[in-house]
């Protein structure tokens, strides 16, 4: 739990240790995530033209982010993974 609040591990890693239900809250909550930094990013493209990830998740944003991301995803994992009955 320490390595993944120090947002070291991927989504898919903590992803894969949550069974079922509760996996899938937590894509949610990290989709949650990403569309926000899709959206604080589109408000300085990295594009001339402007966004091109208009309602869609852009890696970009994601990427510049460093461990901030990962972190953000591991605490909404660490609320799930608390619950044992949510352990795979």
């Amino acid at each position: 739990m320490a390595r993944a609040a120090e947002g070291r591990l991927t989504k898919h890693a903590l992803a894969m240790l949550l069974d079922g239900p509760p996996r899938q809250m937590f894509l949610d909550a990290c989709a949650v995530i990403e569309k926000g930094y899709t959206a604080d990013c589109a408000k300085d493209p990295c594009l001339d033209a402007g966004c091109s990830m208009d309602g869609e998740v852009c890696l970009q944003p994601l990427l510049r982010t460093g461990t901030d991301y990962h972190k953000a995803c591991a605490a909404e994992w660490t609320k799930l993974f608390a619950v044992r009955e949510n352990r795979a």
